[in-house]
C-alpha cells in the first residue's frame, strides 16, 4: 500500500527532487495522525487489495481537503511549506564574517507584563555584535523602545502600577557572549538551544528525524505542552542568529515530524516583513513561528491567547519578536538601512 499511497500523496504534494526524504516525512505525518486518532473516530475498513486501499486513502485525503477540515491535508500543506523553506535555506550561502568585522543581530520584541487588574505589551530591542572569532569580545545593547499597548485596565491604572516605566539602555560585553560572567572559562560553556555555542551546533545531527528525536529528548519535562515546547526550542535557536544554513534547513524539516503543527495564518506581517505563521495550540495559547516560505528566512515568532487569561481575552497577541541580521565593521555600528 505504501507505494500507491506515496504516489497519491506525491500528486497532492510534489516532492523537491533534492530532498529524497520529503515524501517519507509527509507519509509519516499522515499515517501518524490517522493512527493517533481515538479508536472510535477511526474508520474500520475491511481488508482490501493494497492498490484499492491506497486509492481509498488518497480519496479520503482529497475529500477532507475539499471540506477544509482534515488534519492529514493540513499536515501535507505544513510539510510542503517547511520543505520549500528548507530547500531555499539549503541553497543559501552563509559567508564567513571577515576578520575584524561583526555579525549584527537585532531582535525587536514585545513582551506582556501583568499586575493585578492591569496588563500591557512593552517593546524592547536587543542588538548583538558577534566577532568573527567567537572567543573574542561580544557586545550587547538592550534598549526600551517606548512601545506600550494596554491590554487590561485603564491608562491611569497602568501608570499607577509602574508597568509603563521606562528603563535605561544597557550596554554589556563579554568573551564568548557571556554578558554576565560567572566562575570558570566563559568560552568552555557547553551551550544549549537558547544559547548555542559552536560546539553545541557542531554536534547537532543534520538528519531531520534524528534532529527531531534530539529535540524531543531535550524538551522532555519542560513547558506546559510537549509539542509546543519543541516549537519553542526551535524558535529560540533560530532567534539567536547563530544557526548555519544547513542546520536551519534541518530544523525546518524536523518540524515536519511535529503532528499538531498547522498553518495558522498564510500571510502575516511582523515589523513590515510578510511570512507564513505555523503554530501549535495548547495550554491556552497558540505559539507560532513565522518564516518566509519562499526564501526560508526566519522572520520571528508570535504568541496569542486561545483562552481568556487574567482578564485578557482570547485572541489577544501577548508576545512577538522579529530578527534581522547583517555584517558590520565594528561594535555598536548599525547596518545602513
Amino acid at each position: 500500500m505504501i507505494d500507491e499511497l506515496d504516489e497519491a500523496l506525491h500528486d497532492l504534494y510534489p516532492v523537491p527532487g533534492e530532498d529524497a526524504g520529503a515524501l517519507r516525512r509527509v507519509r509519516t505525518r499522515v499515517l501518524a495522525e490517522i493512527e493517533e486518532r481515538p479508536a472510535d473516530r477511526r474508520r474500520r475498513w475491511p481488508r482490501l487489495p493494497l492498490a484499492v486501499a491506497a486509492v481509498l486513502v488518497a480519496v479520503a485525503v482529497v475529500a477532507m481537503a475539499l471540506r477544509g477540515s482534515a488534519p492529514p491535508v493540513a499536515m501535507v500543506e505544513v510539510a510542503q511549506t517547511l520543505n520549500t523553506a528548507a530547500d531555499a535555506q539549503t541553497r543559501a550561502l552563509d559567508g564567513p564574517i571577515p576578520a575584524g568585522s561583526y555579525r549584527y543581530i537585532a531582535t525587536h520584541s514585545l513582551h506582556a507584563a501583568y499586575n493585578p487588574g492591569v496588563a500591557g505589551l512593552f517593546g524592547t530591542r536587543e542588538e548583538t555584535w558577534v566577532p568573527a572569532d567567537p572567543s573574542a569580545q561580544w557586545f550587547l545593547l538592550r534598549t526600551d523602545t517606548g512601545e506600550r499597548t494596554r491590554l487590561l485596565g485603564t491608562d491611569e491604572q497602568v501608570k499607577g502600577s509602574g508597568l509603563d516605566a521606562r528603563s535605561s539602555p544597557e550596554r554589556l560585553s563579554g568573551r564568548c557572549g557571556n554578558f554576565y560572567p560567572a566562575a570558570g572559562d566563559p568560552c568552555a560553556a557547553p551551550g544549549n538551544w537558547q544559547s548555542p555555542t559552536a560546539a553545541f551546533l557542531a554536534e547537532l545531527p543534520r538528519d531531520p528525524r534524528r534532529l527531531y528525536d534530539r529535540l524531543r529528548t531535550d524538551t522532555k519535562g519542560h513547558g506546559q505542552d510537549r509539542d509546543q515546547e519543541v516549537l519553542v526550542y526551535v524558535t529560540d535557536a533560530l532567534r539567536s542568529g547563530l544557526i548555519p544554513a544547513d542546520l536551519r534547513a534541518a530544523l525546518y524539516r524536523a518540524l515536519t515530524y511535529l503532528p499538531p503543527l498547522e498553518i495558522s495564518e498564510r500571510r502575516v506581517t511582523l515589523d513590515g516583513r510578510a511570512g507564513t505563521a505555523l503554530g501549535i495550540t495548547a495550554a491556552g495559547k497558540q505559539q507560532e513561528i513565522v518564516i518566509d516560505p519562499v526564501t526560508g528566512a526566519f522572520i520571528g515568532e508570535r504568541k496569542r491567547l486561545t483562552e481568556d487569561q487574567d482578564g485578557v481575552p482570547a485572541g489577544t497577541v501577548v508576545g512577538s519578536s522579529t530578527v534581522r541580521y547583517a555584517i558590520v565593521g565594528k561594535p555598536w555600528q548599525r547596518p545602513a538601512s
